[in-house]
């Protein structure tokens, strides 16, 4: 039996227009009016999609992942954002072998036409273990030399907007860092261009015919001629420095992940040069746009609480590794930022509240039993990240209430050795202990089970040092999925996080941001760019900025 259809008004269109104008309003009124318990089917016209909701049922899809696949997902993107040609299509959708180094029982493709495999383990490779630490400090010292070139000194300057200011900080140094100098130098305005690009998203994923959005269209397209223009390029030159020498930086072909994806796309005939451009360009979308706004995010949220800027000092201060004479910036441990209770409570707040992801799951293989449903063979499944992450009945909202899921608290993670009522999970049948914390605003006080008060022991200073205080998920199985999950979850993530954390940390360190907001001001995210990962902020931010003096 297939999950009931959920009521739409109009016949033929169904739940289309909503889906392509306003999905989360779609969605949350789904949910508020229908619970979670079923899936519910939404009709797009000629198609139908299944629409997942809830911790529970997320988990259960997690936990059936060996029969599903995201291939769905990646063709729209590759084919409706991307508008990667045609003549490639049915290369792609042959491709039934999933992305695991051990191909699906059911594939007969050969294992050089493994393709989705083939472009995906070179992110795995090159973003974890050694590499992503030679990576990360690359990143280091790439922004250190981008924020000592910024024309802002000891006198205060006003900025019209923080986003942008954080955008042109780093957005050079990681594209940089993936496609090399040569890159840049042949097109200087490509950081540019690749801003309106992302600005395009949100009307490219609707798939409106292009007279509709001629301008996004032309966006999408410059970026992709500049780097079907690099590739053309590179070919010219000694192609023999594609090869993999050991070494992850190359200022002429760029990091070994594009230079991997150069190698097995130049193998495989079905990849002509402007299907292997349109791949790269949502590889550099994808490692770049994210990191960038979600490094905004962490920055944004430090600026507006006086309290904690106090303690993202001491975080600072304990993960210095050195402080050079030559410079006003510190050198910072990455290892200690990601390990920090406080930063990785921030970290994962930030990608709760900031974080929309369209989850695209199908069964290629054969129909999907789901409880006491069947998922048709092929029929999308769609789970959405921020319906999971601004669920009331699966966070807790601190000992008063007074941290609903709409606004950020930077403790929500994190679970103190003499308050087992911690953590950000709420108690359910289905999750294991973990709970509640108290109010960073009002440190010496906790909360009891009964609501009763009681004195903290620890003091302020101490407060979210180890082994006292630690940083925990636990519990948040299916709650907490900036990253997808299963077999396909992000294989970017853990760059993701440290390129998040040391980029907020060195910006705050070489910086004084004052914001000028009203003081009951909250952000907003714009929530056009929903389910395409982090929302960039809906307004401008304009503040004042200056280089902190060195202590």
């Amino acid at each position: 039996m297939r999950p009931p259809i959920a009521p739409y008004w109009v016949p033929g269109i169904g739940h289309l227009l909503s889906f392509l104008m306003d999905l989360d309003s779609l969605l949350s009124f789904l949910v508020k009016k229908y619970g979670t318990e079923n899936p519910l089917r939404l009709a797009l016209l000629t198609e139908q999609a299944i629409f997942v909701a809830g911790a529970e049922n997320v988990r259960l899809v997690w936990r059936n992942s060996q029969w599903l696949t995201a291939k769905a997902g990646h063709i729209i993107g590759l084919f409706t954002i991307l508008d990667t040609p045609e003549r490639s299509r049915d290369f792609y959708e042959a491709d039934n072998s999933g992305i695991g180094k051990t191909a699906f029982p059911h594939s007969s493709v050969p294992p050089e036409h493994r393709v989705w495999h083939l472009t995906h383990q070179p992110i795995t490779d090159c973003l974890s273990g050694s590499n992503l630490d030679t990576f990360t400090a690359n990143f280091q010292a790439a922004l250190r030399r981008q924020i000592e070139r910024c024309p802002i000194g000891d006198d205060w300057v006003d900025v019209a907007d923080l986003y942008d200011f954080v955008y042109s900080e780093v957005i050079h140094v990681q594209l940089e860092l993936l496609c090399g100098t040569f890159f840049l130098e042949q097109d200087p305005d490509f950081a540019g261009k690749f801003k309106e690009f992302n600005h395009a998203m949100i009307h490219l994923k609707k798939g409106l015919p292009k007279w509709m959005t001629p301008e996004s269209c032309r966006a999408r397209d410059s970026c992709r001629a500049s780097v079907r223009d690099w590739h053309a390029a590179l070919k010219i030159h000694d192609p023999n420095r594609l090869v993999n020498t050991g070494e992850l930086q190359d200022a002429r072909f760029g990091n070994e992940i594009m230079r991997s994806r150069r190698r097995i796309m130049a193998k495989i005939d079905a990849m002509d040069e402007d299907t292997a451009a349109s791949a790269d360009l949502g590889m550099l979308w994808a490692l770049n746009a994210n990191p960038v706004t979600a490094t905004y995010w962490v920055l944004l949220e430090i600026l507006r609480d006086p309290s904690l800027q106090r303690h993202i000092h001491k975080e600072i201060t304990t993960a210095t590794i050195s402080k050079p004479e030559d410079s006003f910036l510190p050198y910072l441990s990455p290892t200690t930022l990601n390990n920090s209770p406080l930063l990785q409570s921030i970290y994962a707040e930030t990608l709760r509240l900031r974080v929309s992801v369209m989850i695209v799951q199908s069964a290629e293989f054969g129909p999907f039993k789901f409880k006491d449903w069947t998922f048709p063979k092929d029929m999308l499944i769609l789970i959405s990240s921020r319906i999971a992450h601004m669920d009331p009945q699966a966070w807790k909202k601190g000992p008063n209430g007074q941290y609903p899921v709409e606004r950020f608290w930077a403790e929500r993670f994190l679970v103190w050795s003499n308050d087992h009522n911690s953590g950000g999970a709420l108690r359910t049948p289905s999750v294991p202990e973990p709970l509640q914390k108290p109010s960073g605003r009002k440190p010496e006080k906790t909360s009891d089970p009964g609501g009763k008060q009681r004195p903290s022991k620890l003091p302020d200073s101490n407060r979210y040092s180890p082994p006292h205080c630690r940083f925990t998920t636990t519990g948040l199985t299916g709650s907490w999925i900036p990253y997808g999950g299963g077999p396909g979850i992000c294989p970017g993530r853990h760059f993701a996080k440290s390129n998040m954390l040391l980029g907020s940390m060195l910006l705050f360190s070489a910086f004084e941001i004052s914001l000028d907001v009203p003081q009951d001001w909250e952000p907003k995210v714009d929530l056009r760019y929903y389910g395409l990962g982090v929302l960039p902020p809906r307004g401008e931010v304009p503040c004042r900025v200056r280089r902190r003096k060195r202590v």
